[in-house]
């Protein structure tokens, strides 16, 4: 008898130990997981894609002139500088007079290609000058962005910047690409801040005519660009 409940009491006590372990396991008292999901975010959110947490840092920047370095050479662009302070492959696929469309035609050859972990797609300038109408302008866009997630490419927009002459269409399609990115929870990053006063005028020291950034307004956008990405 006595041997019998000696053993009801072990058993009582060996389930009693499970309850506990799953209990504390359940509320995480053996500390977080070490399994952090990589996430995209809107501007302005508190979580962002970090190059340390991709298993594929490289990185592919498609857009216009802007992207290349125009007019200097493309070892000042932004993509150069980017790539430089966070040590990771930015790939320059900037060409200059490109619309959306033109973005998204070459998609395939100048960003699936390259198997990228990333994609900036930095257009709408082009688009304006050559006035291509809003709604044409968010079907290509939308249309990149949905090439690269069918391609396992996590997107990032980069909103269009001023040209002069052209604000008003290049306002509408900032205006609608911030509303679909934090939409769509797509990091964003904006050249403006670091480029234009409050009025919508190059900063001092980071333009050659008025037009496009200089070698030092380049790098501004290359600090800019590492600083949200990293």
């Amino acid at each position: 008898m006595r041997t019998y409940r000696s053993e009801i009491r072990l058993i009582q006590m060996a389930v009693g130990l499970a309850l506990i372990v799953l209990i504390t396991g359940y509320f995480g008292i053996w500390g977080p997981s070490s399994k952090v999901p990589v996430g995209q975010t809107g501007t302005g959110a508190t979580v962002t894609n970090s190059a340390s947490t991709l298993t594929n840092s490289k990185i592919v920047a498609l857009g216009d002139s802007f992207t290349l370095g125009y007019p200097l050479d493309p070892k000042y662009s932004w993509t150069q500088r980017t790539g430089e302070v966070l040590q990771v492959s930015v790939v320059n696929k900037g060409k200059v007079m490109q619309t959306a469309k033109d973005l998204l035609n070459r998609f395939d050859t100048d960003v699936v290609a390259e198997q990228p972990g990333r994609v900036i797609i930095f257009a709408g300038i082009g688009d304006a000058i050559q006035g291509v109408p809003l709604k044409d302008v968010q079907t290509n866009i939308t249309g990149i962005v949905e090439k690269a997630k069918s391609n396992h490419i996590i997107p990032v927009l980069a909103l269009p910047i001023g040209y002069p002459g052209f604000q008003k269409s290049i306002l509408e399609t900032r205006t609608w690409e911030l509303r679909y990115a934090q939409e769509g929870k797509i990091l964003t990053l904006d050249f403006s801040s670091v480029l234009f006063d409050s009025e919508g005028k190059y900063l001092d020291g980071l333009t050659i005519d008025g037009k496009y950034p200089n070698a030092k307004g380049y790098k501004a956008m290359g600090d800019y660009a590492a600083q949200i990405l990293k």
